[in-house]
């Protein structure tokens, strides 16, 4: 099955539009989202765990988020599902190793401003004030850093979307699903599908 991998700085909306492509895939083929932020703080959760435990150091100790991720999205694509991926300015050697080894993979970019992220962070906090809980803070874990190197040609996306001007986000979410082959493939038998019972009368 397909990795769609969602990057971009923080606060472009790559969260929103992960969930707007699930809900708009999942109805056709199984879909997993990975957020960047919750797989951190779940690991996270599993680290202080296991330090009470003794186990020693935390499992995200030394190693990149970006290369956790795309970990995971192999082990669930191999599963049969398709993967959505928001992760936060990832390595080009990341980037470049999720080419050449997940199947199906898609890469799209959020492009936004400083303003834009601003603005969003702003409404966030906002939000999160109106119900009265604050957004979790992560921060980079202790531990030896790994060091990304990456000599290759440039990296282009397979799309980029300009989060600026942004389009709703299930367009957006129709954008990036069309590049997902097990959505074009259902897609278009249902919609031979549906002619069919139209010359039927049905």
């Amino acid at each position: 099955m397909s990795v769609v991998w969602l990057n971009g700085p923080v606060g472009a909306g790559k969260s929103t539009l992960a969930h707007a492509v699930r809900a708009l895939v999942h109805p056709v083929a199984p879909v997993a989202t990975l957020d960047e932020d919750t797989v951190r703080e779940a690991l996270a959760d599993a680290g202080a765990w296991l330090d009470m435990e003794g186990a020693g150091d935390g499992p995200t100790d030394g190693v990149s988020a970006a290369a956790q991720l795309a970990g995971m999205a192999r082990v669930l694509s191999q599963q049969g599902l398709v993967v959505v991926v928001a992760a936060s300015a990832a390595p080009a050697a990341v980037l470049a190793w999720n080419r050449e080894n997940l199947p199906g993979y898609r890469e799209v970019y959020l492009r936004a401003s400083a303003e834009t992220i601003k603005h969003r962070a702003r409404r966030r906090r906002a939000i999160d004030g109106a119900l009265g809980s604050a957004s979790p803070s992560f921060l980079p874990t202790a531990g030896p850093a790994i060091a990304w190197v990456y000599t290759g040609p440039p990296l282009e996306p397979d799309l980029t979307l300009d989060m600026d001007n942004p389009e709703p986000p299930e367009l957006l979410a129709f954008r990036v699903a069309v590049l997902i082959p097990e959505y074009v493939v259902a897609a278009a038998g249902a919609a031979a599908m549906g002619r069919s019972r139209l010359r039927r009368g049905a």
